[in-house]
């Protein structure tokens, strides 16, 4: 039986852990029948354990005829298992049960890296969502946004783990209660059920199940303002590179009809045209908000890969080498500061990070394992693939105008003809997005990326990262790269290279080398702009410290900024708003969304 040494006790009762989830926990909540009919419907858990409360709910979930369009399911875990463990347990318990066998088996084959923070998994086609917060429940549902419909109250009983059970927590139930929201637990211990109440929960003991003869089950008894949602599932979307691609897919996904304009004769044409670009994470000594998004959006995103065929892109790994020895110090200790695993970064000399690179390499530094390149214009053509059958993209229409009126956003061109209308528009044109949004302080960074034929580029095996970047060659050309625009680019192209490779630019003749020039979107805090336009004229110096107060342009998004990033930031930053628009649990803490909010630079101008 599975056993914790932490706790000193098992992770399930003697009387089974499937019993205890569909006895105690779905049928304490309610559960099939509350979730009839809802387009979505959120349970919160407080320990995941081995997963039996969330299987037993997906596999309810899929057999009821009247099943919401969409379940999401939030589970904390201060202890999780590791994934070999976890599928050799789920094999010796489900050894009767084959379809949660099969349920098991796809939980395992997403199961994240251990590493703190959010993690979302989809299954069901995204119709199922499991929101994994790895760590302490009392740090992370303070994080968490979003309204919770049921709450199974798991986790080691009271006198075992008197840390969970306290009233921040409570606390934390109420604030993300819904209207009507329930929860249940097998612990009928008194300063559980006082906390309870005082909470706002009504909180009564039922008969329990097995030798647990008792329960508790409880209904909160506030009043939410539920999340305001468009009249019809239908968006514009302005832009057709990573941006208007990804977010396209993500609302798709919820059943959304997406109209798409692109003023260019097809997809990808701007900065997402690049013949390929490094894909990995970054990291920094204080983890700050850049390091922590980047963090979860590549974890994110190589999910997001792996359901998408057809991208061109390579999981070979990444070198980031140290620029100086101070540099290499501190490299050195970042993944154990940082509590990281070593399948997703660890430190290396420059024996080793040359053997990984298969070239002599100028410095040791990072390796990430997982990283590697990709060839953006075909994950922009995967994206827009996955969305085609909810999709109408409009190519070679150029926007000039948006207006609003009572039935939503209505596009115009240069000579005031209607090139669309829908409830909701999103601005994902990159830079051009401050066209219709000058409060966001967008900027655009000319950039060039060379291109070495495969005969005469290092032929590396792991992508190179020294103050620019090294692909392995693909379909004949390499590309190292970006240096600003102008006359010195390719030179300063070189350069980057021999910092890398030291000698690997000899030979090359910077006047004779192809490339591709483009834009990025920037903003000053060099992270992306995701979310509801704010209403610059109605914001207000009090709302700079409450930013979910602030006044919003009703139905106006932006998904842009995206720098250098776009591979990385474009999965989840189109999740995460997609998550906005249809009033679902977040995919990132309430600090990231924060912190990639449009209205961030309003805020600063008023203080």
């Amino acid at each position: 039986m599975p056993y914790s040494a932490a706790f000193d006790d098992v992770y399930h009762t003697q009387d089974g852990g499937l019993a205890q989830a569909r006895d105690v926990f779905m049928a304490g909540n309610g559960l099939p029948e509350r979730w009839g009919g809802r387009a979505n419907f959120t349970i919160c858990e407080t320990g995941f354990g081995l997963g039996l409360s969330f299987l037993a709910s997906w596999a309810a979930w899929r057999a009821d005829p009247r099943r919401s369009e969409r379940l999401h399911f939030v589970s904390c875990e201060l202890h999780p298992f590791a994934q070999a463990d976890l599928a050799t347990l789920h094999a010796a318990l489900f050894a009767a049960e084959d379809e949660l066998a099969g349920l098991g088996r796809q939980l395992v084959a997403q199961w994240p890296l251990l590493v703190p923070g959010f993690h979302r998994l989809e299954f069901d086609g995204g119709r199922v969502v499991l929101t994994l917060l790895l760590g302490d429940a009392l740090d992370w549902l303070p994080r968490l946004s979003g309204q919770v419909d049921a709450f199974y109250l798991d986790g080691f009983a009271p006198a075992k783990n008197p840390a969970l059970w306290q009233e921040a927590l409570f606390k934390q139930f109420a604030r993300l209660a819904a209207t009507g929201a329930t929860l249940a637990t097998y612990t009928v211990a008194g300063a559980v059920r006082r906390g309870l109440e005082a909470a706002g929960f009504a909180v009564e003991k039922r008969p329990g199940f097995g030798r647990k003869r008792q329960m508790l089950a409880g209904a909160f008894r506030g009043r939410r303002t539920a999340p305001t949602l468009p009249p019809e599932r239908h968006a514009l979307v302005i832009g057709a590179g990573l941006a208007g691609a990804a977010i396209a897919e993500r609302l798709a996904t919820r059943g959304w009809r997406i109209t798409l304009l692109e003023r260019e004769a097809g997809p990808a044409a701007a900065a997402s045209g690049n013949h390929a670009g490094a894909y990995r994470p970054v990291l920094s000594g204080d983890d700050n908000l850049q390091a922590r998004l980047a963090r979860a959006a590549f974890l994110y995103g190589l999910r997001g890969l792996a359901r998408l065929p057809d991208v061109r892109w390579a999981a070979c790994g990444a070198l980031q080498l140290a620029r100086d020895d101070d540099e290499a110090a501190r490299f050195a200790a970042l993944p154990d500061q940082l509590g990281l695993p070593t399948d997703h970064a660890r430190a290396v000399d420059v024996d080793e990070a040359s053997r990984l690179a298969g070239q002599p390499v100028a410095a040791g530094g990072l390796w990430f394992p997982q990283a590697g390149w990709i060839n953006p214009p075909s994950l922009v053509a995967a994206l827009l693939a996955a969305a085609a059958p909810r999709l109408e993209a409009r190519l070679g229409c150029t926007v000039t105008e948006l207006r609003r009126d009572e039935d939503g956003w209505q596009a115009f061109d240069a000579s005031g003809t209607l090139l669309a209308r829908a409830p909701v528009a999103i601005l994902a044109n990159a830079a051009d997005a401050a066209r219709f949004a000058p409060d966001l302080l967008l900027g655009r960074d000319e950039r060039l990326v060379s291109h070495l034929p495969a005969g005469q580029a290092p032929a590396v095996r792991a992508v190179v990262c020294r103050g620019g970047y090294l692909t392995p060659a693909h379909a004949g050309l390499a590309c190292i790269g970006s240096s600003p625009a102008g006359e010195a680019a390719a030179g300063h192209n070189l350069a980057l290279l021999d910092a890398m490779l030291p000698g690997a630019a000899d030979g090359l003749d910077a006047a004779t080398l192809g490339g591709r020039r483009c834009a990025r979107p920037g903003t000053p805090d060099r992270l992306p702009v995701v979310g509801p336009l704010a209403d610059a004229a109605a914001f207000l110096p009090k709302h700079a410290g409450s930013l979910h107060l602030a006044p919003r342009r009703a139905g106006l998004y932006a998904l842009t900024g995206f720098g250098a990033r776009g591979l990385v930031w474009s999965q989840l930053c189109s999740e995460l708003l997609a998550a906005q628009i249809c009033g679902e649990p977040l995919p990132v803490e309430r600090e990231l969304a924060l912190a990639v909010d449009p209205a961030r630079f309003l805020a600063r101008r008023a203080c």
